[in-house]
């Protein structure tokens, strides 16, 4: 499927390839897994492990894969002219696999790498049990990322012999689907297709008769999952067939915008009235060609837990509800203008997912009718709705339980979860299914928020770019017009410095509790301004909070000042605040068991930023926080403060005044002075190490570098020093010496002061075993700086062309100018200022800074470091510093 991209500077391509964890061989389960590793390390005409990556990289772009049940996909992106170097390499990628046995050997490595790293992820455990009670003669219920006890069972020979077999089975041409989005002409593009993939031979079609997911009585039935992470949830699920493929009613979608709605007279506004549910979700859940599980997930409070037959009594009482209402076509078309509005005024979508998407849907669809999966529904369709609604039959249920300490009987394979299952009584299946209608629940009215017209406004001189328009102590506020996206939608972000919120732990922990009370309260009056376009986010930064609102321009004035209103209005009651407090204790709880380089690079934020607070100390602030204390904090934090806006799109400069001039008379408490965003100074030519404790068992270390300066030149500098490490560091580190599955580089600014990390989580070696390695790869990559000269062009342009990079959307370009406030770039260029201190940098000025890097002249260097379970020394040499609150006090502003 050849698709014209809206613009023509990048080429994306996928392939779908019917050879998904469905297919594994019984013994050998996570085989394909394991081969889609396998094709990256090295083919006929590029033998080289990841050498299709560097191409990638060479040609401005990037390469990826994943394994699903029936499918695997292959998909990469690259500068448009690079597509016939890339399009050869892929081909034989797909074609030639080299399979070598050391190669494979090393790659089994970083299977059971990325096996361990999940083995204490709760959703992985999820899935294991998920598999476990379903139909065993379902491909579903295999094991579908493997492990080393699994592909060393017989011997790597063995192993690559299956490897072989399964690749010429199913990698063949009536397996294959391709979708290239390309501005290459038609029958060019044609043409490099059929010389290079014509060599793949035609093939059998892989089998897709399976049997049904879950036998009889797998269904009506309750599981109990007990987690690791502090987490109470009950997921119902509803056995479907295909129903999510048909393209014309949608009707699963119809289904999920009503049972999600969070509205007022929902069933999740119902259930938090009684203080059973903080938060549902609808119609998520696995699916396949001809299958799909309909989740509805809730969120349960501890007396939600206790309550759970009446929640799901209010689950069936709502759908009820919802067949009631069938004939009410008005809603449904609703929905539809709702969906019409989204898709005409959608922001340009990412590419790549959509090539995927189209790759995949071509096993099922014709080219013609693949687009119109992401165009408005147009039919509706009664009888279609009701034959989708008789599945929701409470005789087909799975109600998974999940929560600590929870009854289990069971052990599940490879992550050792606990579980129990057990048939739902019969009485409670029949009362489900007599459920009435409840007189506290309705279904949602008309919408208010959809507007008549979106019209577009004239632009303005002076607007262009974004112009101050008011002034004064406590209080600035700027506009500016969109005269690029030609959309009626654009932003309003008000940032709130206070003081009162930022002195201390307590502080930040009382505005936490604050801000979950603000957000829970308004969640049911706004939740039909979000359906219809109109966006809002309240939340909090290191200097206070903010608020941001989106979407369509002819009512987002209206609900910016609801908001503010609200803001300074809405007192949060003694319920409240006990159900958020004790949320925000349970996801304070739940970070501190993120895996170690979440944590690490969460603990490198708290450092280097000064304002911001490790969940480790705020867990203790949050427990201390009493409800005067909170109340007390926003009342003084709300009397004092220092106000910026920013409105940005589709509005006139008259409207903007009298925005801003509105805003003015709803914030009194605009009287302060901004707060800085201050980072800690590392010092040059030391070591600084710092250990965090956690619960994982691998190890890991991220070694920070911070630059001398947020000059454009330290920036750029920094950014080129991680763009040629990046590909050589995951190469050395973890293809060839097997360290561990996450290994990586980043560019890592803390309010915009430049920096980057090189990080490696392992579960075979303790920590000063791989700062050593990181180390030495550093230093040795730097003294030997000469190497990157070949390739110093390429790094250039790649850099370029991400710092020249239009805005893919309107919000996008929003979001970047009031970063550009943020930090003073009041000429709103820092972006074409690096570009231009790029295309002006030589590779000599390249090496001359590598070498004072080198010689530990210029940058500040920062070890984070985990332990896991080994029980070895720690890394050395350096200055260790634990206590956060110490370590802030060392360094310099």
């Amino acid at each position: 499927m050849l698709c014209q991209p809206p613009e023509g500077e990048a080429a994306y391509v996928s392939l779908s390839v019917k050879a998904g964890h469905f297919y594994d061989p019984e013994d050998y389960q996570g085989l394909a897994h394991l081969l889609e590793h396998a094709l990256f390390l090295g083919s006929r005409h590029l033998p080289k492990a990841n050498e299709i990556n560097d191409l990638a990289e060479r040609c401005g772009g990037a390469i990826n894969a994943w394994t699903g049940t029936e499918y695997a996909n292959y998909h990469f992106h690259c500068h448009e002219d690079a597509l016939p170097a890339m399009l050869p390499a892929f081909c034989d990628m797909m074609a030639h696999p080299l399979l070598q046995p050391e190669a494979l050997d090393k790659e089994v490595e970083a299977i059971e790498a990325e096996f361990q790293f999940k083995r204490k992820d709760d959703l992985r455990r999820l899935y294991q049990i998920h598999k476990e009670t379903c139909n065993p003669d379902h491909p579903f219920s295999k094991f579908s990322v493997g492990n080393a006890q699994i592909f060393r069972r017989e011997g790597i020979e063995h192993l690559q012999s299956a490897l072989i077999t399964h690749h010429q089975r199913f990698y063949s041409a009536t397996n294959m689907a391709m979708c290239i989005f390309s501005s290459i002409p038609e029958d060019t593009l044609t043409e490099m297709l059929e010389e290079q993939f014509g060599i793949i031979s035609q093939g059998n079609p892989a089998p897709a008769d399976w049997p049904d997911l879950y036998r009889p009585e797998q269904m009506g039935t309750q599981i109990n999952i007990e987690p690791l992470q502090a987490a109470r949830r009950m997921i119902v699920t509803f056995p479907l067939p295909g129903l999510h493929n048909n393209y014309q009613v949608k009707p699963l979608d119809y289904i999920s915008h009503l049972l999600g709605d969070e509205g007022e007279g929902s069933l999740l506004n119902y259930l938090k009235q009684q203080n059973w549910v903080t938060n549902l979700i609808a119609g998520s859940g696995i699916e396949g060609d001809d299958f799909k599980d309909f989740n509805v997930s809730f969120q349960l409070t501890p007396e939600g837990l206790e309550k759970r037959e009446k929640i799901l009594k209010a689950l069936f009482s709502f759908l009820a509800l919802i067949k009631k209402g069938i004939n009410e076509q008005w809603r449904y078309e609703e929905k539809m203008q709702l969906f019409a509005l989204a898709y005409q005024y959608e922001d340009a979508p990412k590419l790549m997912p959509v090539a995927c998407e189209y790759s995949h849907h071509l096993f099922l669809y014709s080219f013609e009718e693949i687009p119109l999966f992401r165009t408005p529904i147009e039919t509706y369709d009664k009888a279609c709705l009701e034959e989708a609604l008789q599945y929701f039959d409470a005789s087909r249920i799975r109600v998974k339980l999940i929560a600590p300490g929870i009854k289990t009987d069971k052990l599940c394979r490879y992550y050792d979860a606990k579980y129990a299952t057990a048939p739902l009584p019969e009485s409670l299946i029949k009362s489900l299914n007599d459920e009435g209608c409840h007189e506290q629940m309705t279904l949602p009215p008309p919408n208010p928020y959809l507007g008549k017209e979106y019209a577009l406004c004239l632009p303005e001189p002076g607007y262009a770019k974004p112009a101050l328009i008011h002034q004064e102590h406590g209080y600035r506020s700027w506009f500016g017009q969109d005269h690029q996206f030609h959309s009626p939608k654009g932003d309003i972000y008000l940032s709130f410095d206070t003081e009162a919120f930022c002195t201390d732990v307590k502080a930040t922990a009382a505005k936490r509790i604050w801000l979950a009370c603000l957000n829970d309260a308004l969640q049911s009056r706004y939740y039909r301004a979000e359906i219809a376009g109109l966006h809002y986010r309240l939340y909090g930064h290191q200097a206070g909070f903010s608020l941001h609102t989106r979407g369509f321009t002819n009512q987002q004035v209206l609900l910016a000042k609801q908001l503010i209103s609200a803001i300074s209005t809405t007192t949060p009651d003694r319920e409240q605040f006990a159900l958020r407090k004790s949320m925000q204790i349970q996801n304070l709880q739940n970070s501190l068991m993120n895996k170690p380089t979440n944590r690490l690079f969460s603990r490198l934020s708290v450092l280097i930023q000064r304002n911001t607070q490790a969940p480790v100390d705020l867990l203790d602030a949050v427990n201390g926080c009493s409800y005067d204390e909170m109340i007390s904090t926003a009342q003084s934090a709300l009397s004092h403060y220092y106000l910026e806006t920013f409105m940005h799109g589709n509005w006139s400069g008259d409207e903007a005044k009298l925005f801003c001039s509105n805003v003015k008379k709803l914030t009194p408490g605009a009287s302060g002075a901004p707060l800085a965003r201050s980072v800690s100074r590392l010092p040059a030519g030391k070591t600084l190490l710092h250990n965090v404790p956690s619960e994982h068992d691998d190890a890991a270390v991220v070694l920070y570098l911070q630059a001398p300066s947020a000059s454009i030149e330290d920036t750029v500098f920094c950014m080129v020093l991680e763009q040629m490490l990046a590909g050589p560091f995951f190469n050395v580190l973890r293809t060839q010496k097997q360290l561990g599955y996450v290994v990586g580089t980043g560019y890592v600014p803390h309010n915009q002061h430049p920096g980057m990390a090189l990080y490696v989580q392992s579960p075979r070696y303790p920590a000063a075993v791989i700062l050593k390695e990181i180390t030495q790869f550093l230093f040795n990559q730097l003294n030997e700086i000469d190497f990157y000269s070949a390739y110093w062009h390429t790094i250039q342009q790649n850099l370029l062309k991400q710092l020249h990079e239009h805005d893919l959307s309107l919000s996008m370009k929003s979001q970047r100018l009031w970063i550009s406030l943020g930090t003073a770039d009041y000429q709103f260029n820092r972006n074409a200022r690096l570009a231009d201190c790029v295309k002006n940098m030589t590779f000599d000025t390249v090496r001359a800074y590598a070498e004072r890097v080198a010689n530990r002249q210029l940058y500040g260097e920062l070890v984070l470091f985990a332990n896991g379970h080994f029980d070895t020394d720690p890394p050395s040499p350096g200055v260790r510093e634990d206590d956060i609150a110490t370590f802030k006090s060392m360094m310099h502003e």
